[in-house]
């Protein structure tokens, strides 16, 4: 025999003593729409934590991609310049294979011509030039920690004006060239105070600011990855951090656009 639910259910609370007594009566349906609601809502709760999630992720990764974009979209002119020169090499060689070609015969050695000679140079030098443009191209991060403050092109002078990456650290952290270059300025700066710049040819430059110390001088040729300095807290600095910078023909560019 099946038991019916009951109308309401009753609560007494007996306080300490039992001088008096209390009862609430529920009534049976509205504690059971109370609880189905409330478990609604938290399975609600939990599908919308799962998307947010996902949508971050998404939306993490489409930042990434776009900044990649940019950047090969920037470089790519720069790339098909390259790739002009070495189509021209390489009509210049065939010329002067035909050109041999046709002198070989009835001949049991021939020197390499004054032509082939100059074409194959051409292509080397393009393929040097080739590997130091990719080379120079400042995408290493200089040192790790969070970004505490991100660039902003806001004009000179305005308080929202950042024309670098912030990145907090603990003094004496090593800083690294973000690619490879010519120090030209290794030196005390009032606004910078410990400043670094270095640069990477085609107009780009990096900078790196407040350092503790200095491990370059200026005219050092330096690598990708290579230590200039240690992370400080000089000149207008209220807290350990890398200030970076990098320049694209003297005017500041995001950083982020660059940075892998």
């Amino acid at each position: 025999m099946r038991v019916p639910w009951p109308k309401r259910i009753s609560i007494i609370v007996v306080p300490e003593g039992g001088a008096h007594t209390y009862n609430f009566h529920i009534r049976t349906v509205l504690l059971v729409i109370t609880a189905v609601v409330f478990a609604t809502l938290l399975l609600m709760s939990i599908a919308s934590m799962f998307s947010y999630g996902r949508l971050a992720i998404s939306s993490a990764d489409n930042l990434r991609l776009n900044r990649r974009i940019r950047l090969m979209e920037v470089e790519l002119e720069k790339v098909r310049t390259l790739e002009a020169q070495l189509m021209r090499s390489d009509k210049l060689r065939l010329r002067v294979l035909a050109l041999l070609g046709a002198s070989m015969e009835g001949l049991d050695s021939l020197a390499v011509s004054k032509d082939a000679l100059a074409a194959t140079n051409m292509q080397d030098e393009l393929r040097l030039q080739e590997q130091n443009f990719l080379r120079s191209i400042p995408t290493s991060w200089p040192t790790q920690g969070p970004v505490t403050r991100k660039f902003s092109k806001a004009s000179s002078g305005s308080k929202s004006y950042h024309p670098g990456l912030d990145i907090a650290a603990v003094t004496g952290v090593p800083v690294r060239s973000a690619a490879g270059g010519t120090v030209i300025f290794a030196g005390i700066d009032e606004e910078y105070g410990n400043l670094v710049v270095v640069e990477h040819g085609m107009g780009l430059e990096s900078r790196y600011a407040h350092n503790d110390r200095i491990s370059v001088r200026e005219g050092d040729r330096v690598r990708r990855g290579q230590i200039l300095a240690a992370v400080g807290s000089t000149g207008n600095s209220s807290a350990p951090h890398l200030h970076f910078e990098i320049r694209k023909d003297g005017v500041p560019v995001d950083p982020l656009q660059y940075l892998d």
